[in-house]
Order: structure tokens, then C-alpha cells, then sequence
């Protein structure tokens, strides 16, 4: 195994042709992870699959299996043989994100710690071949992550409608758009209360369109998010993923509220929205594109998506009280 300077993780391409399972899966592939765990000292073997896999002989090892998974012809199996599950939102996500999904849902669910090592399984060459080992040490990328932090958010918004809001998020903060940095403000959660606390601030590109074509669980919508993050205002986001408007200006006051050091007017606007509502809100920054989350106008998570599909990174913050004269613009 060799350890690149910039990566997460540790990856082992299966180069010979060992004896396959069923949906492709190598039983020498699945030996090796096994073995890894034990000379790591990591906690469990997780399994990224496209296909279904012989999950009764991986359920016969020592090894605490969790299998990820899109397909729920592969989990139903995989559940069947009594091994853990992760189901995965159908996005079309690099393998890096998924494997950072899964195992940010693997902390929330108590199946490994936020410390831990993990030995990762996944089609890293081939379609639908698991030919590909990787070691994360979440100590090392998401050692401020805990089960708690993940539940506490559940509470106003349901956690799979903010999972695909901080995907986007994330991406934004990552990529930009068009080699470009890019900010953004998405706010979810009690959109009637935002709304009546938000002004248009002219062309609202998601008005007209049917609700079944606004869902941030769609993939074309999520491109749209992607492209409107370059226009001023924020994006408004219902509890049940639906776009409900967009280029919205945030009227609501700051006094009283603190924030991290060196935050814009987009954090701001984030804090005094989530202060006065029931709404989570999501800011990128376009001069870092790190991702903050607010609730009850505080950041309670801060994730750094590394550059070059490194894993995210959940941290805090210090505070400092608002900038006399502050606008939340």
C-alpha cells in the first residue's frame, strides 16, 4: 500500500485475477481488507456496492461488515444476511463523496466512532467490480464529527433533506462554478416563516415551476442550485427537499447574535435568519469555500471540503459579536 501526501486514505488496486464472487466481488480482495483491519486496528470493513455479493460468506468472517449501497435489491440481501446497512441517496457522486457519506452515516448510526479506522471496499476502476481497498483514519478528517451533532440537526430539518442541501453545498465550495469561486446561502426548514422574513430581490429563477420539478433530491435541480449560487441572494429550501425560492434577500436583525471571526455578510444573513425561524441555513464562502451550518443564529458544524476529493472535515469555531452597523445583505 502507498500513502499519497494528499489524500485520506491508503488504496490497493486488486492486480491480480483472484477467484469472484457473486456480483463480482473478490474473495482475495475481501481476505486482504480483512487482514488490513487486523493490522491497522481498525473497527469494521465497509463495502461500497453496485451489485450483490456471496453477504453470507462475508457474514461468516469475525469482521463487522457495513455494506453501502444505492441499490435496494442489494441491501434488502445484505440485511437478510444480517449484516449492517447504509442506504445512499441515488446521486451521481465521485467515489470519494460516497465514501465520505457513508462513513459520516456510519458515525451517526453508532456503527463506528468518530475515531476510528475503517477499511473501505469499493469499484475504483471497473463498474460494478469491487476491485479497490482504501484505509480512512476519521480521526484524522473527522475528528470533531459526533452521533450527536448529526441528531441534533435532524431535529428541525429531516436529516436527508440537509444531507443533499450540504452535498450541494459542498460541491459549490469545492468546485466553484466554471474555475470560479463561488458563495452561497441555501436556508431549510419553516420556508413560510423565511419567506415573510425575505425579500425578492427581483428575478426568482424557481417560480412557475411545477413542486415536483423544484426537489433538491432531483440531480437536474441540484445543477440549476449550482448555476443560481452565482446570483446575489439566498435559496430557500422547504423540509421536504422543495426549492421554494431563490435570490432572496435576508431582512432580519443581527443584534445580539456572535459569530466566528472574519465572517461576511452571507454568514451574517445566516445567523439572523436561523435566530428568528426554525430553519437550518447553509453557507458557503466564496473566499474559502468552506460550509458552515447555523441553527438558532450560531455555526454548530463547519466542513472544509478538501480540494481534490479529499474527505470533509467537521470542526468549530470562536465567536465574536457582530460589527457595529452590520446588515445582513
Amino acid at each position: 500500500m502507498a500513502q499519497s501526501p494528499e489524500a485520506p486514505v491508503t488504496t490497493t488496486p486488486a492486480t491480480t485475477p483472484p477467484a469472484t464472487g457473486r456480483g463480482g466481488m473478490s474473495m482475495c480482495l475481501f481476505q486482504l481488507a480483512s487482514e488490513a483491519l487486523k493490522r491497522v486496528e481498525a473497527t469494521a470493513v465497509l463495502i461500497l456496492a453496485e451489485a450483490n455479493q456471496d453477504w453470507q460468506a462475508a457474514r461468516a468472517s469475525s469482521v463487522q461488515i457495513i455494506v453501502a449501497s444505492m441499490s435496494e435489491r442489494v441491501l434488502d440481501a445484505a440485511r437478510t444476511a444480517g449484516l449492517s446497512i447504509i442506504e445512499l441517496e441515488p446521486l451521481e457522486n465521485s467515489i470519494a463523496d460516497r465514501i465520505s457519506l457513508s462513513l459520516i452515516e456510519a458515525v451517526s448510526m453508532d456503527l463506528v466512532g468518530s475515531a476510528d479506522r475503517v477499511v473501505v471496499i469499493y469499484s475504483g476502476f471497473e463498474a460494478g467490480v469491487l476491485d479497490s481497498m482504501s484505509i480512512v483514519r476519521l480521526g484524522e478528517h473527522l475528528e470533531k464529527l459526533k452521533p450527536r451533532d448529526l441528531r441534533e440537526l435532524e431535529t428541525t430539518v429531516p436529516f436527508e433533506t440537509l444531507k443533499c442541501v450540504v452535498d450541494v453545498a459542498t460541491e459549490i465550495g469545492r468546485e466553484g462554478r466554471e474555475g470560479k469561486p463561488v458563495g452561497t446561502l441555501i436556508v431549510v426548514g419553516d420556508h413560510r416563516n423565511v419567506l415573510e422574513r425575505t425579500r425578492a430581490l427581483g428575478f426568482d429563477p424557481f417560480k412557475g415551476y411545477p413542486r415536483r420539478d423544484r426537489n433538491i433530491r432531483d440531480g437536474r435541480v441540484r445543477e440549476a442550485i449550482k448555476e443560481i449560487a452565482q446570483l446575489d441572494g439566498a435559496i430557500i429550501v422547504s423540509r421536504d427537499g422543495t426549492v421554494e425560492a431563490g435570490c432572496r434577500l435576508v431582512d432580519a436583525p443581527v443584534q445580539g447574535l456572535s459569530l466566528p471571526k472574519g465572517l461576511g455578510t452571507r454568514h451574517w444573513a445566516a445567523a439572523a435568519i436561523t435566530a428568528v425561524t426554525k430553519s437550518v441555513a447553509i453557507v458557503v464562502s466564496q473566499s474559502t469555500g468552506t460550509v458552515r451550518i447555523f441553527r438558532d443564529g450560531e455555526v454548530i458544524l463547519r466542513v472544509s471540503p478538501m480540494r481534490r476529493a479529499r474527505a470533509m472535515k467537521w470542526t468549530e469555531q470562536e465567536t465574536e459579536p457582530p460589527a457595529p452597523g452590520s446588515k445582513t445583505e
